[in-house]
């Protein structure tokens, strides 16, 4: 008996469910229009003065981090001269195509930069807020004159941009200390020779 109660639950079109009729009110389903709300919100913002705070608050924050941006953790100042290779070969993770679409180097490939164009340039790395690695910047910008490139990683590009009158740049979130293996500034980056297949970074003390 067992056996046939549990064979009728699973048989289909068989149920011990039973329609006991609704209990209380009932309302349809309905979703609210989210594109709606935003807009009434917008309009919200906009009548109580509130959008306008935003707007100036988001241009200080722009202004701010463009004066000065958040410093590159991690790295002490140069106490020695020291000089290193850096070998810039990379293991491509996509296809590379010409214009034309024709393959010039598959995923996977490892290629050297330096195969293919000399490094343009120098890269200079320092703290702009040392004024020893400042000054040591100003007396490579006047060997090298735009072939120097100077990137921050500490302190305000803006107003050496505007002491210089020329452009500083900034390393954003330390990519280029991750890229160059970097733990000390300030760093001089170059490529001695155009033959080379490797660029030699200069640790310099201030």
């Amino acid at each position: 008996m067992r056996g046939l109660f549990v064979l009728l639950l699973v048989l289909p079109g068989w149920s011990p469910a039973h329609d006991l009729g609704a209990f209380g009110k009932t309302y349809p389903i309905t979703e609210p229009d989210f594109l709606a709300e935003i807009q009434d919100i917008a309009k919200q913002k906009m009548a109580n003065g509130e959008w306008k705070r935003l707007e100036v608050d988001a241009r200080e924050r722009g202004k701010r981090y463009f004066e000065r941006p958040p410093a590159v953790t991690g790295l002490r100042t140069a106490t020695k001269g020291r000089v290193r290779r850096f070998d810039p070969s990379i293991t491509l993770s996509e296809n590379i195509r010409d214009a034309d679409g024709r393959l010039l180097f598959a995923a996977g490939t490892t290629v050297n930069p330096a195969d293919i164009a000399p490094f343009p340039g120098a890269l200079l790395y320092l703290n702009g807020d040392d004024k020893r690695q400042v000054a040591l910047a100003e007396k490579l910008v006047k060997q090298k004159g735009d072939a120097l490139r100077v990137i921050l990683v500490d302190g305000s590009p803006a107003e050496l941009m505007r002491q210089w009158e020329r452009p500083v740049y900034f390393d954003q979130a330390g990519a280029g200390v991750r890229r160059f293996g970097l733990d000390t500034v300030p760093v001089l980056i170059i490529q001695k020779n155009p033959t080379d297949r490797f660029l030699t970074i200069e640790e310099i003390k201030p």
